[in-house]
């Protein structure tokens, strides 16, 4: 019997291959989101600390342009914080975006591999019943023969 060929063998490949790259393109946004998370924690601290150090600012005898320059560096923090806020978010979005292609592209793979699956237990059963088939004949064809050599 021929060697067991699955006609869709091309197409899982193709399904595992872009699986794969899937899952390396949610690594990297995963990564990229951690780093920004990262940077907003510090810019939120950063944030804090301004706030604090401009509260002293004003309790103590400072010039006025000093305290100006401390209040328009937290104004910035502020929309540097929003921006970061929106980057997340976008990055976030894309991250869910692609594990539900990943989902996807899982779940084609795994129906084609379980057909796969079951068109090799078909071609076992198949190469199964040939080789009884030829052991059946063997059994019968030397019956045979030891009837033709006693009669």
């Amino acid at each position: 019997m021929i060697k067991f060929n699955y006609r869709l063998e091309p197409l899982l490949n193709i399904k595992t291959q872009k699986e794969d790259l899937m899952k390396m393109k949610l690594a990297a946004e995963l990564k990229k989101l951690y780093i920004e998370r990262q940077k907003l924690d510090i810019l939120k601290h950063e944030n804090k600390k301004q706030i604090s150090d401009y509260s002293a600012l004003i309790t103590s005898r400072v010039s006025v342009n000093k305290i100006r320059d401390c209040n328009s560096y937290i104004c910035r923090l502020r929309d540097i914080i929003e921006e970061k806020k929106k980057n997340i978010n976008v990055i976030a979005e894309n991250v869910d975006k692609i594990r539900g292609e990943l989902i996807n592209e899982s779940q084609e793979r795994e129906t084609l591999e379980k057909l796969k699956e079951r068109k090799l237990a078909a071609y076992r059963e198949e190469l199964s019943k040939e080789e009884q088939k030829l052991n059946d004949e063997m059994v019968s064809f030397r019956q045979n023969m030891v009837l033709a050599v006693e009669g």
